[in-house]
């Protein structure tokens, strides 16, 4: 097989394997593997490497973040990265959008920057760099090196190496998607104050719940909680202090709760808890000890801390219970629990 051919049946698989769905949260070095090791073997060249500019235009930055030279998980804890101060003419080359063939980078006028702090260290003879795009502006590099020798890079390799910016291209916008669709996700069930799940998807997921432990026998209880005397703390210290309690509440209770129960910003300083698994005795317990470990913590507010309690009504639901009854029970004896002088818990 000559090289065209194996650069086309190479091309035709990378392709393939750039269409793949992968997890866009891992690092580029591990989504990005699979092709770079491809390519490496199809161009039979030292090493391949991902760069991506600093998204500050200011900073002029470009900063290595995959590889072939590391393993698959082996990142190192300081990315690599290249300053426009310090090589200002392969920044304008990367600008300009074509691709760096350099036969001879120690003489190329857009490599000839790195010869000595760089290509001769590395005994690198022979770059080939083309250009990641997004939305039409160039975002990064890919870089292909021939180490030991001179190479002459024939237009197949070219537009292989080309063909592997597009892979990264694509990768890199799937990636975008993905960041914006969690977003969404984090928008639509999470409240973005608190990080809690929010009141859209406590109606979203408390009919499974139910209908789930029904089918199991398991007990199940639900907790409404109102902070006391909030609106003091909004009016004295101002909206933000208040602010920092609902996060402070959010973060205690996340640490006092066990990992199956559920906890809902239910609106302003309200939140629900679901307790799965455990009887309305249980969970009226659990609401004590959490109400003990928020006594004790304070909030830090410029130069105040601030304290709060929390009064909250249990109930226990059984498969003659609708939602909105539930809600109404726990409400009816939130309310009673302010009115017996707060920070109780009423079931």
């Amino acid at each position: 097989m000559d090289n065209y051919d194996k650069i086309l049946v190479s091309s035709n698989l990378i392709r393939r394997h750039a269409s793949m769905k992968v997890d866009y949260s891992a690092p580029v070095q591990v989504f990005m593997w699979q092709v770079l090791q491809d390519s490496l073997e199809t161009l039979d060249v030292s090493r391949i490497s991902v760069w991506l500019l600093n998204s500050d235009p200011e900073k002029s930055i470009l900063e290595c973040v995959a590889n072939t030279d590391w393993g698959v998980n082996d990142i190192p804890k300081d990315l690599p990265y290249l300053t426009k101060s310090d090589y200002p003419r392969y920044f304008e080359a990367i600008e300009f959008g074509a691709p760096i063939i350099a036969d001879n980078a120690h003489t190329d006028h857009r490599t000839i920057d790195f010869t000595y702090t760089y290509l001769k260290t590395e005994n690198i003879k022979s770059m080939l760099d083309t250009i990641i795009f997004s939305e039409g502006s160039p975002i990064g590099v890919v870089c292909f090196e021939q180490k030991a020798n001179f190479r002459e890079w024939n237009k197949d390799e070219v537009y292989f190496a080309e063909l592997i910016a597009d892979c990264c291209t694509y990768r890199f916008m799937a990636q975008k998607q993905a960041k914006l669709e969690d977003k969404l996700v984090n928008l639509v069930f999470y409240d973005d104050l608190t990080g809690v799940y929010n009141r859209r998807y406590f109606f979203d997921a408390i009919e499974r719940t139910i209908s789930l432990h029904v089918r199991k026998s398991l007990p199940l209880a639900i907790g409404f909680i109102d902070f006391d005397n909030f609106k003091s703390i909004n009016d004295t210290y101002g909206h933000q202090a208040g602010d920092e309690v609902l996060k402070g509440f959010s973060k205690i209770a996340q640490t006092f709760l066990r990992r199956e129960d559920l906890i809902f910003r239910f609106g302003g300083e309200e939140f629900v808890i679901v307790f799965q698994g455990v009887n309305v005795i249980e969970a009226k317990n659990a609401l004590v000890r959490l109400q003990s470990g928020v006594k004790t913590m304070l909030i830090n507010h410029g130069n105040k801390a601030l304290n709060f309690t929390f009064s909250a009504g249990v109930v226990e639901l059984h498969k003659k219970l609708s939602i909105k009854d539930v809600i109404k029970q726990a409400d009816k004896l939130l309310y009673k629990a302010k009115k017996e002088g707060k920070n109780r818990v009423e079931y």
